[in-house]
């Protein structure tokens, strides 16, 4: 019998296995050394872990409160949970839905650099993450719901980048695991939804205790009864967010991976400490599950008058959207994400999230008053040694947030419910100073401006945009749509029909010319004007006809110079007004064109050609298009260049608490027309700021 030859040892072979040897060794370590840090992270303090001073009284044992929840054990409560026995999720200790009160406690012992600061609010950073990331959103594509969603393709502007359920179960791995390997971890057990039809339960797990507090604000708190029998829940969170996802797996592009899974009714978290992906991950299931049930999603703010007259109120960032609908004479049913169902509208959340840069008593006091103990400021400036918050400062961002109770606001309407609304209002701000204050819209123009979601920007605001730059986002909310926006807009037109509801398109933007050349709409005119909105006093109004958008114009309004009303009479340059009237309903009709490609699939041919007969006329701008190209062959060009739109994304627009604010410093084109024609700038009227 042959016998197996021993391999031949070199020096060569000696140092390679030595080599690989050391290099498995150090790897080991490597990831030991991770692991302990980790523990080391979330570990009490040396301090805590001392037995205490033996004390004469005889204190009576009781389970730890952290273990206990409504009478239940936590540890009895999760293993009853469903979810968490499918996806191995078994932490090694649970808080559940602590009180702010231990919720503060637990961050400024495990989580460095917050502060409680002096308003009593506490303040914390997201870490390198500062905003959402709408690019790193994906959902899980499966046949039950394939067919409903509005996938992300080129140009499409769609926020839904798909992923397959493998994918989707192997980043849910990475954050369970991550999560059962620490200390302790939170839950928090609230609700989406005020009215209790469509309630959703919904329950968050987070390793961050800031992240715990957060939840608490932004959802609708359940009672301790409620607690007691809360049961299995309609949505899942694992927030990891410290862990970064596999930038090599499929579907990935970076470490960041934000995943909806809608079969499952599950949210993974990987890669982004920011909280806002929670709230707007709950959004975003809202925005599939409601439609399914015939209740209209939207991303507005809602108020209600004395007499029971309801509004909504519709704008990107900088229109206004958030000091129209905080009116203290009307209370506040809220601020960002509402439903509009069978018996009337109601706020999703139990809280509101609102940008703090810039933030001051006299403008916003209502805001200001409701930072205080419970609500949590983030990525704010601190002053170390007195505790006061620099809300001037942009320091980390420019995206400095504030999230408290919605009950902190003295006005707020509890339960955040209304009766159907009255009114609706399509906020822009308008930076070509072209569309008028107000315009009285039909059906069909509620439904192609609501599609359109337009405002824009201006030169001085952001790097680079040197001329006005008109700025689309679907429904006022194109980032956490998931059916076709056509969809949504022709559930609005439906329920504005049956309840005879009005709507309107306001515009807080510029007039008597362009952004530079005319001025800022006064913001006491853009509140004369919503007033009349209230009273039912532009009903009856009569109207003037706008040329190419087809708008209805009123010709008065109590408290507002009629002269005001009309933007053609503020120009002292008509061509150029027409000009720039052209050129704007050009950019709206290049932005709609994104949505036509599959409308029909969606809600069917008939529905898209009523949409769009909506919008500006299609021949008519073609007409002056061509006129406005032989003005220009001709030499009689427009003082400005040709202006132009944002470049699409899923994430234009986030349209939460922006002011109106006063004009800004003009553009150096604009300054060199103004000093070369003193004359036509002295003719045309200053504004009515």
């Amino acid at each position: 019998m042959a016998t197996k030859a021993a391999p031949v040892k070199t020096p060569e072979v000696d140092t390679a296995l030595i080599g690989m040897k050391k290099a498995a060794m150090a790897q080991k370590e490597q990831i030991s050394s991770v692991w302990a840090a980790r523990r080391r992270a979330h570990a009490p303090p040396a301090a805590a872990r001392r037995p205490a001073p033996r004390r004469r009284l005889t204190l009576r044992r009781r389970a730890p409160p952290a273990r206990r929840q409504a009478g239940k054990p936590v540890s009895a409560i999760m293993e009853a949970c469903k979810a968490f026995k499918e996806s191995g999720f078994r932490p090694k200790m649970v808080y559940r839905n602590l009180p702010p009160s231990h919720l503060y406690e637990k961050a400024l012992r495990y989580e460095p650099g917050t502060h409680i600061v002096k308003s009593g609010a506490l303040a914390t950073s997201s870490g390198a993450k500062t905003g959402r990331c709408p690019r790193d959103k994906r959902v899980v594509r499966e046949p039950g719901t394939a067919g409903d969603i509005w996938w992300a393709s080129s140009g499409s502007g769609s926020p839904n980048y798909e992923m397959d359920e493998r994918s989707f179960l192997q980043n849910r791995e990475t954050a369970v695991s991550y999560l059962n390997s620490l200390h302790h971890v939170f839950v928090f057990d609230g609700y989406a939804n005020w009215d209790p039809d469509a309630r959703i339960k919904v329950r968050v797990v987070t390793e961050r205790a800031y992240h715990a507090l957060f939840m608490h604000n932004m959802l609708i708190r359940p009672t301790e009864e409620e607690l007691e029998e809360y049961g299995e829940p309609d949505l899942i969170i694992y927030n990891a967010g410290a862990f970064p996802a596999n930038r090599y797996a499929n579907y990935m592009t970076s470490p960041t991976s934000v995943d909806i899974s809608l079969r499952s009714r599950e949210m993974v978290i990987l890669g982004t400490q920011y909280a806002g992906e929670m709230k707007k991950g709950v959004f975003s299931v809202m925005h599939y599950l409601m439609p399914k049930r015939g209740i209209l999603s939207l991303h507005s703010g809602c108020n209600m008058g004395a007499s029971g007259d309801v509004t909504l109120f519709f704008g990107l960032s900088g229109t206004g959207k958030t000091t129209l609908s905080t009116d203290p004479r009307r209370p506040l049913i809220g601020d960002d994400e509402h439903c509009w169902g069978p018996k009337g509208v109601f706020n999703i959340e139990g809280g509101c999230y609102a940008k703090c840069i810039g933030l001051k008593a006299a403008s916003e006091p209502e805001i200001f008053k409701a930072i205080r103990f419970g609500s949590v400021l983030e990525n704010v400036v601190v002053d170390e040694a007195t505790r006061d918050v620099d809300y001037g400062s942009a320091a980390l961002t420019e995206n400095t947030r504030a999230s408290y109770p919605i009950d902190y606001i003295d006005n707020a309407r509890i339960p955040c419910v209304g009766p159907h609304p009255r009114n609706v209002v399509l906020l822009c701000c308008d930076a070509f100073g072209v569309l008028p204050p107000v315009s009285k819209l039909s059906l069909e123009q509620v439904m192609y401006h609501f599609i359109s979601g337009y405002t824009s920007k201006v030169a001085g605001t952001e790097m680079g945009v040197t001329e006005p730059e008109a700025t689309f986002s679907a429904c006022y909310g194109g980032a956490f749509l998931m059916w076709h926006p056509m969809k949504y807009a022709a559930m609005l037109a439906e329920k504005m029909r049956e309840h005879g509801t009005k709507g309107w398109l306001v515009n807080t933007g510029w007039t008597g010319g362009r952004y530079g050349v005319g001025s800022r709409i006064s913001l006491k005119y853009t509140r004369a004007i919503i007033d009349a909105i209230h009273a039912g006093a532009l009903d009856t109004v009569e109207c003037a006809e706008m040329p190419l958008f087809g708008l209805q114009v009123p010709t008065a309004c109590p408290g507002v110079p009629s002269v005001l009303l009309q933007p053609a009479l503020q120009w002292a340059d008509g061509p150029d007004f027409n000009a720039t009237l052209t050129q704007l309903a050009s950019l709206f009709v290049g932005s709609f064109s994104t949505y036509l490609e599959d409308a029909a699939l969606h809600v069917g041919a008939d529905m898209a050609e009523r949409i769009l007969s909506g919008g500006p006329d299609l021949a008519a701008v073609a007409e002056s298009e061509a006129a406005i190209a032989a003005a220009e062959a001709a030499g009689a060009l427009p003082h400005h260049a040709e202006p132009h739109a944002a470049a699409p994304g899923p994430d234009a627009g986030d349209g939460d608490s922006d002011v109106p604010g006063d004009e800004e410093p003009g553009c150096k084109a604009c300054a060199a027309r103004r000093a070369a024609e003193p004359a036509a700038a002295a003719a045309a009227p200053a504004g009515n700021a």
